[in-house]
Formats: C-alpha cells, structure tokens, sequence
C-alpha cells in the first residue's frame, strides 16, 4: 500500500497543554473523562483579561484532543469564581486594538467555542457561589451545590451586561425574569436555577464532583458515537441562539465600555466606578456577606415575605460604599475574607472505580 504525500498534523497531547494552562486550569484524565478545574495559580480563578482569553483558549485545545471524551468544568474550591484581579486589566486601556480584541474576541469566543468547538458531553458541576459561570451554564447538564446562588453582576459596576451572560439569562429564564435579573443583578438561588430550568440538578454542596463522575461514567457505558451525536443534540438550542445573538451582546458591552472611557476623558467623575477593578473590589464583598441573601427570592417558598425585597435605589447606592468599607475590615483583621484569593486549594480526584 503507497504511503500518503503528507502525514496527520501532529494534534496538542494532554500533557503538553497542561504546562500551557497550567496557570489557569487544573486538567485530570481517567478513562477519556477530562476534569477542568478552573484557578489561578494555586488558589481560586480571578477574573481578569488573561482568565478571560485562558478559557477560551483552552476550550479550543480540549476540542483538538480525540482522547477528551467527556469533559467535567468545574472551579478550584468550595465556591465559583468571586475574585477579579485588579492588576489584571491593564491591556484594557489600550486602546483601540488591544480593547477591541479582548471585549470582541475574548468575549465572543469563551461562549461560542464552549458550544460550536465541543462535539463531546459536558458537565458543569458548580460547588458554590460566583459569577461568570458560563462554562458551567453552557453544559449539556449542569449540578450545582445547595448553597449556590449566582448573579449577572454588571449593572451594579454600571456596566452593560457581558460575555453572554445577559443573553443566558433570557434564554434560561424567559425574557422578563431574565431582563429583570439582568437590569437589576438580582441574585438568584440554586432551586431557582433549578426550577427555571438553569441547572439539571442540586445536590449536597460535597456531592457536586461525586455525582458529576457518576454521570460521566454512567455516558462512559454508551458507544462513543452515540454519545457523540447524543451530545450535538443538546447543545442545538443554544447553537441557533449564539448565531442570532451573541455577537450583538458581546459589541454591545464593547461600545458601553467605550462610551464609559469617553465620559471620564471628557470629566465624568463617576466613569472610574465603571471598571473591572472597581468590580473586583465589590465580588468580594456581595459573596462574602449576607446583604444580598434576602432580596434573592421571588417565591414564598424559598423565604419569608419579608426576604422578597427588590432591589432599591438605597441598596444599589450601598455599593458604591459597603465594599470598601468592608475591605478596610478585613484589612485591620476585624472581618475575615472567606474568598481570599491567596488561599491554596487543591483541585478534586475522584475515586477510583473498579
């Protein structure tokens, strides 16, 4: 038999893009099941412009490795990410190109390559509260935690809602309950993700990894192509909606951002207030407290009636003061930051199955 004018391009090894990522991701194999595990360094994920591209890039990756049948996101800890590195948006500055690319691209392709790359089961398995959770929420299935409970924070920061979390929102929640936490950043809750269809399950807050597994194993037992094909089915719905609309949110963000910096050139005092590192001081805080706990819910089932608040002019006003005000606290040793972004974490290891 004739050999072929040219051989198969070599494809990216598992431990060969483990180094690569190795700054944001822990990455562990057994039997085809690919667990990411979101961090920075040895702690939790901070959000920032090299996180933001990290995901994109390493979702791309995985999508080139044959050897990646089924593939488990999750986030290093007991929660889902809550920090944003405020040294880690510097380039965002640059303008027009360096911007452009981060606010387009970045943003564009940390959901679509999640959706349009990966033609193998995932599973977001999220072991507490954060926001950015768009690994986990573009899943084919999704478990999270008793104790979750999740945002679109943008609105509070005065920013227009971004990297396709807006758009989520509407999709999963109907388009006035997606508008109204989406405008407002009214937290949501774990049996709300569940019962607007969200998330597919909840579980104990030390049950999320086990059940993830369980599941990956339980697909383990389909043929390969099954699965495969089984797996391009669920991720239709979103496919057809990322075609129709993602690219507006994502200009969207891009052109508010925009607007924003042209404010404080132009002496609007309050343009500072709308940047990420002004967020990242407010994540802290909002996950760390029970403020935003009581105005979470929309049912008497999930609380008292005096828990069913909205949000007012008077608690969005608190978040241009609680935050810093808190952090000082922790800073003199009077609060504790239970999301300290310094705290080493390791990364979970199922069991081993006979």
């Amino acid at each position: 038999m004739s050999k072929p004018l040219a051989d198969y391009v070599k494809l990216p090894q598992l431990e060969e893009y483990k180094e690569w990522f190795k700054d944001f991701a822990d990455l562990y194999r057994e039997d085809g099941i690919l667990q990411v595990t979101w961090k920075t360094l040895d702690g939790p994920m901070q959000h920032s412009g090299m996180s933001h591209r990290a995901i994109g890039q390493l979702v791309r990756v995985l999508s080139l490795d044959f050897k990646n049948e089924i593939i488990i996101f999750t986030h290093i800890g007991d929660s889902w990410m809550t920090e944003s590195d405020p040294n880690g948006w510097e380039t965002y500055s640059e303008l027009p190109t360096q911007r452009f690319q981060h606010q387009y691209f970045d943003d564009t392709n940390l959901i679509k390559n999640m959706i349009f790359d990966l033609d193998v089961p995932t599973i977001g398995a999220i072991p507490g509260p954060g926001f950015h959770w768009d690994s986990a929420m573009l899943s084919d299935v999704t478990i999270c935690s008793d104790d979750t409970w999740m945002e679109v924070p943008h609105a509070h920061g005065g920013l227009v809602p971004g990297d396709g979390m807006g758009l989520m929102a509407q999709h999963y929640f109907g388009t006035k309950r997606g508008n109204y936490y989406m405008m407002t950043a009214r937290q949501w809750t774990a049996q709300q993700m569940l019962d607007w269809g969200m998330v597919s399950e909840v579980v104990p807050k030390d049950k999320v990894m086990e059940r993830a597994w369980e599941i990956a194993r339980l697909w383990k037992t389909m043929p390969y192509e099954n699965r495969t094909i089984m797996s391009n089915l669920a991720k239709r719905p979103l496919k057809k909606l990322l075609v129709d609309d993602l690219k507006l949110h994502t200009v969207s963000e891009q052109y508010g951002s925009l607007l924003r910096i042209a404010a404080g050139d132009l002496g609007d005092e309050n343009s500072a207030q709308q940047d990420e590192k002004y967020i990242s001081r407010v994540n802290d805080w909002r996950y760390a407290t029970k403020d935003m706990e009581a105005p979470q819910t929309n049912d008497w089932r999930y609380c008292h009636d005096w828990m069913q608040q909205p949000p007012t002019r008077e608690s969005w006003a608190g978040f241009r003061t609680k935050p810093f005000e808190w952090f000082k606290e922790v800073e003199a040793g009077k609060e504790v930051n239970p999301f300290d972004p310094n705290k080493k974490v390791s990364p979970y290891r199922p069991e081993k199955k006979d």
